[in-house]
């Protein structure tokens, strides 16, 4: 009998995990695919390590004629080399560093019986409290030739890049991923179902970011629904059952992700869940009291981010042995999508007693510098002159969101910031002309 088992090895899973153990319970913990989860393995990671190189070549480019002369390549093959090196052992060292941490490793995929037990490959497993931390996977359409869709997961493993990638859908993953193929060489259109925007995010300065993707080359198909792919000889033909053709070498379903929580057998013991994931209460909780859920897997407002599973773990990790459990409190939380121009948002733009500015910023020094093609803030204050959102798309927007996060999490008014000195020229320097 376990004190706890945990069915998913992502990061939530893990930082719980490793949390609990220092309790002295005994814990298992399930994984039925790769050691770490999605995001080391197959989405955050693996992609930003990419993208890097990505940036590095369009820094260069924005200061060519300026001091730099000469051309740049992308090499598909040196960048998944780069990918697999720095992310491929991370598997191993997490499954090592569970074993020496005394939790105990299950391999395989787990589903309740009617007897509201663990059976994961033919054995059975009891615990006090489950948790579940299993994530998502990548949706695929259910078209016409719906088998010659490929998943993010497909993309990072190509071994040769095609003359010509299409995406179906405008997500986050269709845009980070159109970029990397189409520094790599690829005619590269996005096809989406209606007006390309991005979703989640302010509309202004979402249509600032597709924008620059158009102005980079990647070609946006609007308002079109395929619903069907079909392989032809030279490649494979899209169509809307319409008039609409389009060929392409490759189609890549980026059309956002599914819970992974279907085969888990959770009408069995009693937990409820509906499109978008498994119901929980304010403590985590399901319908079973017990049995917990995090992480992508939940049906819920906040973003499906690791970094909001690795605080549903911290918080879970505190709460479950607590004799009076406090209700999870999400602070603000910042999004982005990554590229050579990256579109950041943190808190809300709208409300009562709010009001917004948007500020170019291109001719700030912090920009200039850099000779940045884009640099525009949309800033919400209210009534009390502190700011409570911001979005924001620049080369650099990761760091100013993050700064702009730290602000709304202290309610800083502009005589906080103005008390502190920062060094110049950075983004940093730049915060209090945002008030």
């Amino acid at each position: 009998m376990f004190d706890y088992i945990i069915i998913g090895a992502g990061p939530g899973g893990l930082g719980l995990a490793y949390r609990l153990k220092t309790k002295d319970n005994k814990i298992g913990i399930i994984e039925n695919d790769k050691w770490g989860g999605t995001c080391p393995n197959y989405g955050c990671d693996p992609t930003k390590m990419m993208m890097a190189v990505v940036e590095a070549k369009s820094r260069v480019e924005q200061l060519k004629g300026q001091g730099i002369s000469g051309e740049l390549n992308i090499d598909w093959k040196g960048l998944k080399s780069r990918k697999l090196n720095i992310t491929d052992p991370y598997e191993k060292s997490t499954f090592t560093g569970l074993k020496n941490a005394g939790i105990e490793t299950i391999y395989g995929s787990a589903a309740f019986n009617d007897q509201g037990e663990l059976e994961v490959e033919g054995k059975t497993y009891q615990a006090k409290t489950y948790i579940i931390a299993t994530g998502s996977r990548p949706r695929l359409l259910d078209i016409d030739g719906k088998e010659f869709l490929k998943t993010s997961n497909d993309f990072l493993a190509l071994e040769e890049f095609p003359t010509q990638i299409s995406f179906l859908g405008s997500g986050p993953i269709s845009l980070e991923l159109a970029q990397i193929a189409k520094a790599a060489g690829s005619d590269v259109t996005i096809i989406s179902r209606k007006k390309a925007r991005v979703a989640h995010f302010d509309e202004e300065m979402g249509q600032e970011f597709i924008n620059y993707l158009k102005a980079q080359g990647i070609k946006f198909i609007e308002d079109i629904s395929v619903n069907k792919v079909e392989k032809v000889a030279d490649g494979f033909l899209l169509t809307d059952g319409t008039d609409f053709e389009h060929k392409t070498d490759l189609v890549i379903a980026g059309v956002g992700r599914q819970p992974n929580s279907d085969k888990l057998n959770l009408e069995k013991v009693g937990v409820e869940t509906d499109a978008k994931g498994i119901k929980v209460n304010e403590y985590l909780q399901t319908s079973n009291s017990k049995i917990y859920a995090m992480g992508d897997v939940l049906s819920k407002n906040q973003p499906h981010l690791t970094p909001v599973s690795s605080f549903e773990g911290a918080y879970l990790g505190e709460n479950l042995v607590k004799d009076e459990p406090q209700k999870i409190a999400y602070p603000a939380i910042p999004t982005i999508i990554f590229g050579t121009a990256k579109l950041a948002e943190v808190g809300h733009l709208a409300g009562e007693g709010i009001h917004t500015k948007t500020l170019d910023l291109s001719s700030w020094y912090t920009y200039k510098r850099i000779n940045d093609p884009l640099a525009k803030l949309k800033v919400a204050l209210n009534e009390k002159r502190e700011i409570v959102g911001a979005s924001t798309v620049s080369s650099v927007a990761d760091e100013v969101i993050n700064l702009i996060n730290i602000l709304i999490q202290q309610k800083m008014i502009l005589a906080d910031v103005e008390k502190m000195i920062f060094t110049y020229p950075t983004v940093a320097s730049d915060l209090e002309y945002f008030y």
